[in-house]
């Protein structure tokens, strides 16, 4: 038998087929961008081409470290119109010249208070002289703000003469009838006891009498019983005398002697019964984190994380010796040296010395005690008595002759 073979699907219509998109490696697509596809080329990048990012150490680094970096920084900020006009570590010139008073270093603005004022005196003002306005002043004031005193009619400048008119008795207005020309009507209303026409009751109630001896009367002060006020001054003052007030300054600091500085006797003991857990050894609790109990191995293995007392401290990983890098410690210079292994060192650094003054270089450096015994010397006595000796060369022959001079006392 012969069959035909399956006719294949049409190109416009096979876009649009999962089939067309079964080949290893094809790039699947929309099949409306299939045709635009096909025109592009495969190796065009979309977007904007970026530059290389910055390295980690250019983040990192926060100014110039040396000295040509500095210069070019400096040149590049002198174009900026804030760096002319407000260099770094000045202010801001506005070209204000100030008086040669105000150019001196203790010239301070503003009015010089008192160093504590104690809340009476902030809300009773003391009435002295000076705090006072004159009436110059006051007058000035009530032309200007309208600033009266408490209780004081504001007075308008009327000439009142040319009117004929007394402003303490006249009053304005008409007179309303039944107002006698004493007036008070109000008053006695209120008291009918005032009215002569009425005769007054020969006997009052004690609760009225009560009412009128301890009610507050205008004016007056009330009524608290028999004390004997009579007798006292006029200036006499109610109250507790206020005492000296302390400053904020004080309270913050305290006032506490030596003693009551000194920690309490029982900090760091518990004082509740029942709670104590004292014991008469000296033991500790735990696995020590440096481990100067054990021996530490001839050998260790790089996975031997453990401290056996011999690793760095903080403060030496922080803050490493000079030469540390190179594997040299601080304490080698402190080592007594043999004279030739010293005089070889510093020839090698480019400090050659002839032999009369090498011996009196090292013979500041054996009377020397700040590193080695007397007697002894080590690098780092050797460098200082060397720069004495070059100090007092570069000063001049006299300097010299007086090191010299002053060397050779030293005994031996």
């Amino acid at each position: 038998m012969c069959f035909e073979r399956r006719p294949g699907t049409p190109d416009d219509v096979r876009r649009f087929r999962k089939s067309y998109f079964a080949e290893p490696g094809a790039r699947i697509a929309h099949p409306g961008l299939i045709n635009d596809l096909k025109q592009i080329d495969p190796t065009t990048k979309f977007g904007v081409v970026t530059t290389t990012s910055e390295h980690v150490a250019e983040v990192l680094l926060n100014g110039p470290a040396t000295e040509y970096q500095r210069l070019t920084l400096a040149k590049r900020e002198a174009d900026y119109a804030s760096h002319k006009r407000e260099p770094l570590g000045k202010s801001y010139s506005r070209g204000h010249v100030l008086p040669a008073r105000m150019q001196q270093p203790e010239f301070v603005f503003g009015m010089g208070g008192t160093f504590c004022e104690s809340a009476k005196e902030l809300l009773y003002p003391s009435t002295r002289d000076g705090l006072l306005n004159s009436e110059e002043n006051q007058a000035l004031y009530k032309r200007s703000h309208g600033s009266v005193a408490p209780g004081e009619q504001k007075n308008r400048g009327y000439r009142w003469e040319a009117a004929s008119i007394d402003p303490a008795k006249h009053r304005f207005g008409v007179k309303p009838v039944g107002i006698g020309a004493e007036g008070g009507e109000v008053a006695v209303i209120l008291n009918p006891e005032m009215d002569e026409s009425i005769a007054a009751p020969d006997v009052a109630s004690r609760q009225l009498e009560d009412r009128r001896s301890l009610y507050d009367h205008l004016g007056k002060p009330r009524h608290l019983g028999s004390a004997a006020t009579d007798t006292l001054p006029s200036n006499h003052v109610f109250g507790v005398t206020t005492q000296d007030s302390d400053s904020a300054w004080q309270c913050i600091q305290g006032e506490y002697s030596a003693d009551e500085q000194q920690p309490d006797a029982d900090l760091g003991r518990a004082v509740n019964h029942g709670w104590r857990n004292a014991t008469c050894d000296k033991r500790a609790f735990g696995v020590p984190t440096i481990r100067s109990d054990i021996p530490a191995p001839a050998r260790r293995s790089v996975a031997d994380g453990q401290n056996y007392g011999d690793d760095p401290n903080a403060q030496t990983l922080l803050y490493p010796e000079e030469f540390a890098s190179s594997g040299v410690s601080n304490a080698e210079f402190a080592q007594p040296r043999e004279q030739q292994y010293v005089r070889a060192l510093f020839e090698k650094i480019g400090h050659p010395l002839p032999d009369d003054d090498f011996e009196l270089v090292w013979k500041q450096a054996t009377q020397s005690v700040r590193y080695t015994p007397s007697g002894q010397a080590s690098i780092a006595d050797f460098r200082d008595a060397l720069n004495d000796f070059l100090e007092a060369q570069e000063r001049g022959p006299a300097a010299l002759q007086q090191w010299q001079s002053r060397v050779e006392t030293m005994k031996s």
